[in-house]
């Protein structure tokens, strides 16, 4: 014990319980309570009676080493203990993740079982329709055929009874004059663009109209094989938002998958679809949809612009959900650019702006 000016040592008659043990200092007084090892009578305090220096150094030395040797294994066994409740948590934490993706699982096995069967629900009652068309279009051809054969067989039946008349006829066909010939000139206005000279963007707005038309003939050869309704843009987006409505939202990205596929560049599919995915938590899809349409609305117009402003930020909220913040501002910052007076992405964009110098701040 050492209290200055005052050092008190002792070599104790036999072993201890350090664990057990304990030394107080307070108030000016030590008072030190010390449990045996072994329960038996010491006769003395101290089994050193020489004051040998080089004896009370070996003895010292090797208290502090037995000290430090167990202070390292209490160490290790601290940290194996440590660990071992980590690699217990690692396993319950897989068993949870483990079981929340069977839950997901299940409720995408669900969703498109429900989608195949609304599917093939759909596609039987487009083949009845199908079917009572044609059974129409066939009676109404037999009925408008056997009323041409009716006429036909008055006429003639007038003709012979009457020869002078199918004469006259023929004459005033012969004698009839010719019709006279020309040319008709047709000419197409032009679209005009309200939008100064100087700041014209017909180029851009011509290249941004002929990819639309491009597109619409592109998937005509895709359409072969469809109903009217399977390659109807209208309809299929028109379904795809009611189930959307409905927070069906599995469903709608069914169709719009359908619809993609038969008209690969429309953005505003890709748009609707990532809209889907985000309400589903499926952020990278989202991602991806949206840099999709990014892509097909070039070049940048006018007609475009609001479908742009959309893309970004439904792309940049998606990015934060992700929290990849830094990605999400800078497609906020786009989209405040092309639309500088919208005040909710303006402070949603300083909001993120925000959380980014705080975050920075602190590390």
């Amino acid at each position: 014990v050492s209290f200055p000016p005052f050092f008190y040592e002792v070599f104790l008659y036999d072993l201890i319980d350090d664990d057990k043990s304990r030394i107080v200092v307070q108030n000016g007084f030590v008072e030190i309570t010390l449990t045996k090892q072994i329960s038996r009578k010491w006769n003395q305090l101290s089994h050193v009676q020489s004051d040998d220096k080089e004896i009370m150094k070996n003895l010292r030395e090797e208290a502090l080493n037995q000290n430090a040797l167990k202070q390292k294994q209490r160490t290790e066994a601290k940290s194996s203990l440590l660990n071992t409740n980590k690699r217990e948590a690692v396993r319950e934490q897989m068993k949870l993740d483990e079981a929340e993706r069977d839950r997901i699982d299940t409720i995408k096995k669900n969703e498109r079982d429900k989608i195949s069967e609304e599917m093939k629900q759909f596609e039987e009652n487009q083949k009845i329709q199908r079917q009572l068309a044609i059974q129409n279009h066939i009676k109404s051809n037999e009925t408008q055929l056997h009323e041409k054969i009716e006429e036909k067989e008055k006429k003639k039946t007038i003709f012979e009874e009457n020869p002078s008349t199918n004469s006259l006829l023929a004459e005033s066909k012969i004698n009839a004059p010719l019709r006279e010939t020309g040319r008709i000139a047709v000419n197409f206005t032009s679209r005009i663009f309200p939008t100064p000279l100087r700041e014209s963007q017909a180029d851009a707005e011509e290249q941004w109209l002929r990819k639309q038309v491009e597109s619409r003939q592109a998937s005509a050869d895709l359409q072969l094989d469809l109903t009217d309704n399977e390659k109807d843009i209208d309809y299929l987006k028109t379904k795809a938002n009611q189930f959307f409505q409905q927070n069906n939202f599995q469903s709608a990205i069914g169709v719009y998958n359908h619809v993609i596929r038969v008209f690969p560049k429309i953005p505003i599919l890709y748009l609707n679809r990532g809209a889907c995915h985000f309400q589903v938590r499926n952020m990278m899809k989202c991602v991806e949809d949206c840099s999709r349409a990014l892509e097909l609305l070039d070049p940048p117009v006018p007609d475009n612009l609001l479908q742009r402003i959309k893309a970004h930020v439904r792309r940049g909220t998606a990015f934060c959900e992700l929290e990849l913040y830094a990605e999400g501002l800078l497609d906020y910052e786009a989209a405040l650019k092309l639309s500088p007076d919208d005040e909710k992405i303006k402070e949603d964009a300083q909001r993120i702006r925000n959380f980014l110098e705080k975050n920075q701040d602190f590390s």
